[in-house]
């Protein structure tokens, strides 16, 4: 059965009549062909366009497509990436459908690219994510009425809503395909501003755009700012160029300038002639590095964590390993978590932030330290070293900063279930692995909790707050020794 996802917005945002529909899109594009910003002989490989109403945005949309107008017969496939308004959900969101019908026809979804990006972890099928969504819908009948309504193209709705730009970018790399496939990335800019403060703040966007600056635009500068910083972290591996189309806020529409949205267009030039810069992806080395450092020596490092505290019960010391007693890989620094649960609840968790000593020494202390040193808990006795005493490691990156504008922005740019986030405010500090996120699953909440951690209020805010962010890769006990763990070898 043929499953089609039916307009959601027309009527509102763009007229319900085809006939209409068509006239007034083509009056757009019209305008948009005769200027200046669309005389550009050379093709972009993607578009940053905005998603209001017709009567607010349509003109600067317009912009956007008209400067791919020359792709009619070569394009296949367009990727349609958009923040997800309705509804908040862990990662990328697709659809369970065969086609996105307008007024002006249905167009058929790519279902071989739609597996493909399914194939990776952050991207799932969430129908009621799309089922009243402007964001993607508005910008169909452009695509429509400019490579023709009967055109057999296949579209790519991606919804993005709780992730990384990272996820977001992995996710344009895997479909970036070739001059057959096109980019439109869907955002509005500022929203609800006077229209001086949306101007300023619409202007700093332009800036981080044309800057190439990922990592700081935020979603009080664009609703779709993970779609947009996921385009720019492949604009600035590929040496793109960028070129904005144009500006404005709909107090240039109305008149009322007392709470407006902005909106802006961009191009994006692939430049052949120069080479991809190789990224300097540090997470990604890291988690690599770690993945295999666990595979080649996870069991060895569970058995110092276990030897450790096994000694402690005896001695009321940590075991003491020299660089020449392990492999050269626990030898060299590291820094890590070690985490005891009995019974499925918290029984001792402590770790190190930064390197001090080389990752053996460093699992032996903080095995024993979390067995026997953790102030929320007594000591580990013998009577509880069973199959029910649960033993972890997680292997953490160095901490790197992590911007904010406001606890908002924070909340908003949380990646649950993959960042481990330091907050500190003067002395006092808070650190929770990733693995908190099973049991704070809401960004709000973690804050929340986090911040009482730090011995703050669940409620605090100031202007000093900072934070810092690292990612893990972890081993578990029962991931080699389903029972048993704890008998001496």
């Amino acid at each position: 059965m043929t499953i089609i996802r039916p307009p959601a917005v027309a009527g509102t945002f763009y007229p319900a009549d085809a006939d209409l529909l068509r006239s007034e899109i083509d009056g757009l594009m019209g305008a948009a062909l005769h200027a200046d910003a669309a005389q550009n002989t050379a093709i972009p490989k993607a578009i940053i366009v905005p998603h209001a109403g017709l009567m607010f945005s349509g003109s600067l949309a317009a912009l956007g497509f008209a400067t791919v107008r020359a792709l009619k017969g070569q394009i296949k496939r367009i990727l349609i990436i958009g923040p997800a308004h309705r509804m908040a959900f862990q990662g990328i969101a697709l659809a369970k459908a065969d086609g996105f019908a307008t007024p002006l026809g249905t167009m058929r979804c790519d279902l071989l690219a739609l597996q493909t990006a399914l194939s990776l972890p952050q991207v799932q099928m969430l129908d009621d994510a799309h089922k009243l969504e402007h964001g993607l819908e508005i910008e169909l009948p452009f695509i429509q009425r400019l490579f023709g309504e009967n055109t057999d193209i296949g579209i790519v709705p991606l919804l993005v809503s709780r992730c990384s730009p990272r996820q977001v970018n992995e996710v344009i790399e895997k479909l970036w395909g070739g001059p057959e496939t096109l980019i439109v990335i869907s955002s509005d800019l500022s929203h609800f501003h006077d229209y001086d403060t949306a101007r300023r703040m619409d202007g700093n966007t332009r800036n981080m755009i044309e800057n190439f600056d990922a990592e700081n635009i935020g979603s009080d500068d664009a609703c779709g700012a993970l779609p947009v910083a996921g385009m720019l972290l492949s604009a600035r591996m590929r040496k793109m160029r960028i070129e904005t189309l144009g500006m404005r806020n709909s107090g240039d529409v109305t008149g009322d300038k007392s709470r407006v949205v902005g909106y802006g267009a961009w191009a994006l030039y692939e430049e052949s002639s120069q080479p991809m810069i190789t990224p300097d992806n540090t997470e990604d080395n890291f988690a690599k590095a770690t993945e295999d450092l666990i595979k080649a020596h996870g069991p060895a490092m569970l058995d110092l964590c276990r030897k450790s505290i096994l000694h402690g019960l005896e001695t009321g010391a940590p075991l003491h390993v020299s660089p020449g007693e392990v492999a050269p890989a626990l030898a060299a620094p590291g820094v890590c978590f070690v985490t005891l649960k009995k019974s499925g609840q918290l029984r001792g968790c402590i770790g190190s932030i930064i390197a001090h000593t080389d990752l053996a020494t460093d699992l032996c202390e903080n095995a024993f330290k979390a067995a026997f040193r953790d102030p929320r808990f007594a000591g580990l006795t013998q009577d509880e070293i069973n199959d029910d005493l649960e033993l972890s490691i997680s292997v953490l990156s160095p901490p790197h900063p992590f911007p904010f504008k406001s606890q908002d922005d924070l909340i908003a740019r949380l990646t649950p279930f993959e960042d481990g986030i330091i907050l500190s405010d003067g002395n006092r500090r808070g650190l929770f692995l990733p693995q908190v996120w099973d049991q704070l699953p809401d960004p709000g909440d973690f804050v929340a909790h986090l911040k009482r951690k730090a011995g703050l209020p669940m409620d605090y805010w100031s202007n000093t707050m900072q934070a810092q962010r690292f990612i893990t890769r972890g081993i578990a006990g029962r991931d080699v020794t389903p029972s048993g763990f704890w008998r001496d070898a």
